[in-house]
């Protein structure tokens, strides 16, 4: 088996007040998970994602209380919902299947009714485009995105009808075959979005950019780029923007350098026309990159959120007043990595004063997987977490001495699509999951003086865990890791943790380790894997030379054997005549069974009971209580 001390998972089920922060973990475990657009919508927050190859929509109220999980799948490659809007009971979303490592993309258009959970209609192109917004227009669907063709991408805008999912008209437009739009918005009949362009073709040193477009038939009214520099290698991306007034503020990330993972995050200010008010950059000390992902207008000025990479991936959040000047920035974050996923919808939310925040975390993740997660913060309050802590952190500021900008005339290429009416419909078929990770005191929880471990001996504990190809079950793995990591945040500096994992062969991991390097027990079982057979022989000769090479008189002293069971008993007379030689008092053995099979328990039962041993058929429900039973077996 493959064990991982990483973030507990636990059922929250306890009355969160109205203005109270949380972290809500949406994922399943063992599979990857992320959020791609969060809304707030009618005091419920509505939530797409994807979870392995499938995509998701769920909806929780704002106490974080998980009201609905629905999984779909539209492609046969990885699912992706890019944006949704919110229509009474329905919801319309645009997103597409993609072929990793490809520019192949297959695009789904879907009309859901989240009341009765049924799919109205949903519609199935072959355009080969990336969808990135959705939009309300006169009694149809706007949805803009990127088409991909023959090695170009450019900006592809489709009418959509409402009724049944049917294309109306679609239109894509190029410049150097290598324009892209990350935002888009509907104002007063004009179509504006925002991206990048490619200074020339086939280039990949872009320009931030602002382009309108007619809304009725997507006819070009205008383009800006802007860049911050004229040096040729010099790169601007344009995340999100937002309207105020005729003013347009938008959200960038740029790289005068040339240099990969060395972005500043820039807010630029401009009228509709191009003429630019002000533009600024800003870093943080201690940060070698800022990349934006998504901005929120509140009142006095705008929210932006992003992540950073260097020295790690955490996320950002900073607040700047409305001429543009910070007023404060939170990074938050973890040991590992903590980001969202570009080019998808958004990932902020705002009411009353509240902040919701959508985003993935290897943090609260469960075996090495990235984890969905919703945070919601109070504004202008201190915010902290168990798992993911924040910290305040000055934002520098400084204006550009020149901001290159200009217009550009797009060339509508191909207008012309097949016959795309394909239906394509699949309800959801998976069980709907509602974890909460990682909070602080909760009724279900046991409390602190419970789980103290005043007056008891110091623990030396080997856990010899079988790494085998059946223990890759998500009722085996995480199970364990869960209850284990959650003990450590209780134990102490003087508790030892020593680890062997076994399968065709057997490996020390972990060696006395105290309890307290956390950081350090979770990088090395992280990057454990499972495979091969049980070779429990060799586990346990390696387990007990670990144990009593660590052996403390007035310790606590403790094998515990995790394993489904399968431990090739073709051997089992070798493997009890192996304990009995070594088996000494002193050493408590323990046999921690992931199986119900009452054929493995009385086989096991045999193997403990003739040394003193025990054996536990656990599972979610009794792992923890047996498992802190163990560790203050002994008193001081």
């Amino acid at each position: 088996m493959k064990l991982l001390f990483t973030t507990i998972l636990f059922i929250f089920t306890a009355y969160l007040g109205h203005g109270q922060q949380f972290v809500k973990n949406l994922g399943n475990p063992g599979i990857n998970d992320g959020v791609t657009c969060l809304r707030l919508e009618d005091g419920k927050l509505f939530v797409s994602g994807y979870s392995g190859k499938q995509c998701y929509l769920a909806m929780l109220d704002t106490r974080g209380d998980l009201l609905w999980k629905k999984y779909f799948s539209f492609s046969e490659h990885q699912n992706f919902i890019s944006d949704f809007i919110k229509e009474g009971n329905d919801i319309i979303l645009c997103g597409y299947g993609h072929n990793a490592g490809t520019d192949v993309f297959d695009e789904f258009f879907v009309r859901y009714n989240f009341e009765a959970h049924k799919i109205v209609w949903a519609r199935k192109t072959s355009i080969n485009i990336k969808p990135n917004n959705i939009h309300r227009y006169k009694g149809n669907f706007i949805i803009t995105g990127d088409e991909f063709a023959k090695g170009k991408f450019g900006l592809c805008f489709l009418n959509v009808q409402a009724k049944n999912g049917r294309l109306n008209d679609f239109t894509t437009w190029y410049y150097t075959g290598h324009e892209s739009a990350s935002n888009s918005l509907i104002f007063e009949d004009k179509l504006i979005s925002g991206g990048r362009y490619g200074l020339r073709p086939k280039s990949d040193k872009y320009r931030a950019s602002i382009s309108q477009f007619n809304a009725d038939d997507f006819s070009q009214i205008q383009s800006n780029y802007f860049l911050n520099s004229k040096q040729d290698f010099a790169r601007a991306y344009l995340s999100d923007f937002v309207l105020s007034g005729d003013t347009i503020i938008a959200a960038c990330y740029s790289n005068n350098s040339g240099i990969d993972n060395q972005y500043s995050l820039s807010l630029l200010s401009a009228l509709k026309d191009g003429t630019v008010n002000w533009n600024y950059e800003y870093k943080i000390p201690g940060y070698s990159s800022l990349t934006v992902r998504d901005m929120l207008q509140v009142a006095g000025g705008y929210y932006v959120f992003g992540y950073t990479k260097h020295p790690k991936e955490n996320l950002f959040l900073a607040k700047l007043d409305k001429a543009g000047y910070p007023t404060s920035t939170t990074v938050i974050g973890g040991a590992y990595s903590d980001n969202v996923l570009l080019d998808q919808g958004r990932f902020l939310a705002s009411e009353d004063g509240n902040l919701f925040i959508g985003a993935q975390s290897k943090n609260l993740g469960v075996m090495g997987d990235y984890d969905s997660f919703i945070i919601k913060i109070k504004e202008d309050e201190a915010w902290s977490d168990s798992c993911l802590t924040s910290t305040q952190a000055p934002l520098q500021m400084f204006a550009y001495k020149e901001l290159i900008e200009g217009t550009l005339s797009l060339l509508e290429y191909d207008t012309t699509f097949k016959e795309l009416n394909i239906a394509f419909e699949q309800s959801a078929s998976k069980a709907e999951i509602d974890q909460f990770i990682c909070k602080q005191q909760t009724p279900e929880e046991k409390s602190s003086s419970e789980i103290s471990f005043k007056n008891i001996a110091f623990n030396n504990t080997v856990f010899l865990m079988d790494a085998s190809l059946s223990m890759n079950r998500s009722d085996r793995m995480p199970i364990l890791k869960q209850s284990l990591y959650r003990l450590l945040q209780y134990m102490r500096a003087e508790d030892e943790i020593s680890a062997v994992i076994f399968s065709d062969q057997a490996e020390l991991v972990l060696d006395a380790v105290s309890a307290k390097e956390i950081d350090k027990i979770k990088l090395k079982i992280d990057s454990l894997a499972t495979g091969g057979q049980s070779d429990i022989i060799a586990g346990l000769q390696l387990g007990y030379k670990v144990a009593k090479s660590n052996f403390e008189e007035t310790a606590n002293n403790r094998i515990i054997v995790a394993s489904d069971g399968d431990l090739s008993f073709g051997k089992l007379q070798e493997i009890e005549d192996f304990l009995e030689k070594n088996q000494t008092e002193n050493i408590a053995f323990t046999i921690f069974l992931f199986n119900n099979s009452s054929t493995y328990y009385s086989q096991l039962k045999s193997l403990a009971t003739p040394i003193g041993g025990e054996v536990f058929m656990v599972n979610a429900n009794n792992i923890e209580e047996i498992l802190l039973d163990q560790l203050r077996a002994k008193k001081q």
